[in-house]
This record gives C-alpha cells, structure tokens and sequence, in this order.
C-alpha cells in the first residue's frame, strides 16, 4: 500500500467543496489497506469495515460517528485485556540462544 494522500489543504478543500470526492478517496485507501493485507485477515478487516460504516451511516454527527467508533475500540480491547487477565495458559517466550560474549581490548 504506496498510496500517498493529498496535502491537508487539497483535503481540507475537498472536504468543503466535493465532500463525495474526498469520501471517494477515503473509500479507496481503505480497500487498498484491505487489499494490502495478509490473505488471512483480508476478511476480517472487510468486516470490520463494514461494521465502521454501517456506525458511521446510523450516526447522527460525525462527532457522533467518531465517538461511537472509539467506543468500539476500547470494547474491544477490554475484550481482549478480560481475555489476557483470565487466561489459565502462561505466554510463553521463545527459547533463548546461547551466545558467547567477546571481550574487546579498551
């Protein structure tokens, strides 16, 4: 995924005169981020996607929209955080190597 985005001016102006463009161009570097990514998480992330746009559809501002995605997130990770605190198996780091330390003459 090499797309560059315009200047913040070019998208501050697109966003107060062709709103429809500037949500073209979201559109596309969001399928490019899907696309760019591994095969296996290319259908999770269309989900989620679609679960971020039907929030930003049914959303009253995009104040709204912003909050209620944010929201989303921290549940989220207090999922994952519940998971990690209850988890009965220990992460376990991999195996360290042996390695032989070199004096050097100072």
């Amino acid at each position: 995924m090499n797309q560059v985005l315009p200047s913040f001016e070019t998208l501050l102006n697109m966003a107060k005169q062709d709103p429809e463009a500037l949500e073209r161009l979201r559109e596309q570097h969001v399928k490019a981020a899907i696309d760019s990514a591994p095969e296996a998480y290319r259908q999770r992330l269309a989900g989620l996607q679609f679960q971020i746009d039907g929030v930003r559809r049914t959303s009253k501002s995009p104040m709204a929209s912003c909050m209620n995605i944010s929201k989303m997130m921290h549940d989220s990770l207090q999922t994952l955080k519940t998971f990690i605190d209850e988890s009965d198996t220990p992460i376990e780091a991999s195996p360290m190597e042996a390695a032989k330390v070199l004096a050097f003459p100072g």
